[in-house]
C-alpha cells in the first residue's frame, strides 16, 4: 500500500514537473522567437532608458537627421515568401554601400544611429534593413541569423543589381544582425560584396540562449532549452543548432572586422574571439575595454571610427567592377 501511494506521488510529481517544463519552454519560445514588435513610442522609451554612455541626445539627433533625408523605400521577397523592407540613402559621390542588419527586437535606425552620418559624410551609401519579424517586414518567427542569412543573401544580390555592380558592398550587423551577416558569409554572394563587419555577434543561437538562461535564471539550460528548440523545429521550422557563425566564417573567403566590448554580459566577448579564431579569410578584431553590449563605438569612438573606415577604405579600394 505504501509503495502504491509512493508511486502515485511520484507520478503526480513527474506530471507537475512536466507541465512546469512545458510551460517554461513555451514561455521561452514566446519570449525568444515569436514576433512581439515594438511601437515607435516603445522605441522612444528604449532610447531614453538605454545605456548609451550618456549620449542619448546625440543618438536622437542622428536618428532625426536620417529621417529628414530623402530616402528610397525598398522591398524584396524572401525565399519563403515574406515581404522584407529597407530604407536606402545614397551618399553624394558614393564609393561603397553599407548593407546594415539590426539586432534582436531592435531597428536599424537605433542600432546604427551613431555611424549613419559618418558613412554619409565619407561617401558610403546605406541600406537599413528591417529584419524578418521586425518593423515593416513580414514574418512571425525570429530566426537568430539561421533564417535571416538567406534574407541577407537576397538583399545583397538585390543591391548588386540595383547598383549594377558599380560599387562594393559591405555586410554589417550588430548583435543578432552580426550573427546574420557572419552566417550569411559562406553563402554565394555577388562579386561586389567585399567584406563583413560584425559588432558583438554570438557564435550560435543555441550557445547564446544557453548563456542567457544561466545569466538570468541561474539554472541549467537542460531541458528547457531542448524543449524550446523542439518548438522551434515544429513551429518555426529551424533548429537552433543548424549553423554557427564560426562554421560559416571557416567557409567564407570574405575579409572580416569584428568589434566587441569586454564588458558585454549579454553576448560575451569570448564568442567573438571564437569566431575570429575560426575565420578563414583576412581578419581584424577590436576589443573595447569595459564596453557593454552594443556600445563599443560609443565608448571608444575615435578608435572604432578609425578602424572601421580603414577596413572599408582597404577593401573598397581593391574592388574593380566587372
Amino acid at each position: 500500500m505504501a509503495a502504491r501511494k509512493a508511486l502515485k506521488w511520484a507520478a503526480a510529481a513527474c506530471s507537475a514537473a512536466g507541465v512546469g517544463l512545458g510551460a517554461a519552454a513555451a514561455l521561452g519560445f514566446r519570449t525568444a522567437v515569436l514576433r512581439r514588435d515594438r511601437t515607435e513610442e516603445e522605441f522612444e522609451r528604449k532610447l531614453d532608458r538605454g545605456n548609451w554612455n550618456g549620449r542619448n541626445e546625440e543618438l536622437r539627433r542622428n536618428m532625426d537627421w536620417f529621417r529628414s533625408q530623402e530616402r528610397e523605400e525598398l522591398t524584396i521577397t524572401s525565399k519563403d515568401g515574406l515581404k522584407l523592407c529597407g530604407s536606402y540613402l545614397e551618399a553624394p559621390n558614393a564609393r561603397a554601400c553599407m548593407l546594415l542588419f539590426h539586432g534582436f527586437r531592435s531597428r536599424g535606425l537605433l542600432d546604427f544611429a551613431m555611424v549613419l552620418p559618418l558613412f554619409y559624410q565619407n561617401g558610403l551609401s546605406v541600406l537599413l534593413v528591417d529584419q524578418r519579424a521586425h518593423g515593416r517586414s513580414e514574418g512571425k518567427y525570429i530566426g537568430y541569423g539561421i533564417l535571416e542569412r538567406y534574407d541577407c543573401q537576397q538583399w545583397a544580390w538585390f543591391l548588386h543589381a540595383k547598383l549594377a555592380g558599380r560599387l562594393p558592398i559591405f555586410l554589417e550587423g550588430l548583435s543578432m544582425g552580426a550573427a546574420t551577416v557572419m552566417m550569411a558569409s559562406e553563402l554565394p554572394m555577388p562579386p561586389s560584396v567585399v567584406g563583413v563587419i560584425a559588432d558583438c555577434g554570438y557564435n550560435s543561437a543555441w550557445d547564446e540562449m544557453r548563456h542567457c538562461i544561466h545569466r538570468w535564471y541561474h539554472v541549467p539550460a537542460f531541458p528547457v532549452l531542448n524543449l524550446t528548440n523542439l518548438l522551434c523545429r515544429l513551429l518555426a521550422k529551424y533548429d537552433l543548432r543548424t549553423v554557427t557563425s564560426a562554421q560559416a566564417l571557416a567557409n567564407s573567403p570574405l575579409p572580416l572586422l569584428l568589434i566587441h566590448g569586454t564588458g558585454d554580459d549579454f553576448v560575451p566577448a569570448d564568442m567573438s574571439q571564437e569566431n575570429y579564431a575560426a575565420a578563414a579569410g583576412e581578419k581584424r578584431m577590436i576589443l573595447v575595454e569595459g564596453a557593454t553590449h552594443g556600445i563599443s563605438y560609443l565608448v571608444e569612438e575615435e578608435r572604432c571610427r578609425r578602424e572601421l573606415l580603414a577596413f572599408v577604405d582597404q577593401y573598397a579600394g581593391q574592388y574593380r567592377p566587372a
